[in-house]
């Protein structure tokens, strides 16, 4: 017996297609599972970047350019959460995502870098030199040497999960 390739195909397509509605469906939701962890891996690093960015910027900038570059940074900021949550939910009782929860909501030292970005934000334009160049320095102390390594621990946990050869870490501001 004979078959063309325009009578097989439509064969080979249903049986594939069958098989893969008989696929249990753990399978399917690790794959999906795997995807939202690093895409939120992912964008919570980009966040983390326009954050670090700005704060690297901010010497350089005053008036509404400061103002303006600020609220893009603290949307980033409060984007990170976002992010956050889907890790959170992954892996709630890792101690290590539990002691960088800690860190960064039970202290506070989230939601203080939150206060500066919208502090910059509303009040750029109108700040003395000293004034935000002592409102930076508050805010990477506390972001470079509790924020971000708190964030780090989110992202080895993931790393470790997905497996993929590597390990993320947050992007630093220059002036960290």
């Amino acid at each position: 017996m004979q078959y063309s390739l325009s009578t097989m195909l439509p064969i080979a397509l249903a049986a594939l297609f069958s098989l893969t509605q008989a696929l249990p469906s753990g399978i399917a939701l690790r794959a999906s599972s795997s995807q939202q962890l690093a895409d939120a891996q992912n964008d919570w690093r980009a966040d983390t970047s326009i954050v670090s960015q700005f704060l690297s910027a901010v010497p350089t900038l005053s008036g509404s350019k400061l103002e303006a570059a600020a609220q893009v940074a603290l949307d980033a900021e409060n984007d990170e959460l976002l992010h956050k949550k889907v890790l959170d939910q992954t892996f709630s009782s890792d101690k290590r995502i539990v002691q960088a929860n800690d860190v960064l909501v039970t202290q506070g030292t989230f939601q203080s870098v939150v206060d500066a970005l919208e502090n910059f934000a509303q009040n750029g334009a109108s700040m003395s030199a000293s004034d935000i160049s002592t409102l930076l320095q508050k805010t990477n102390s506390v972001r470079c040497s509790q924020v971000l390594p708190a964030i780090d621990n989110y992202f080895r946990v993931t790393g470790e999960k997905l497996n993929n050869g590597g390990f993320l870490l947050a992007t630093r501001p220059t002036n960290c």
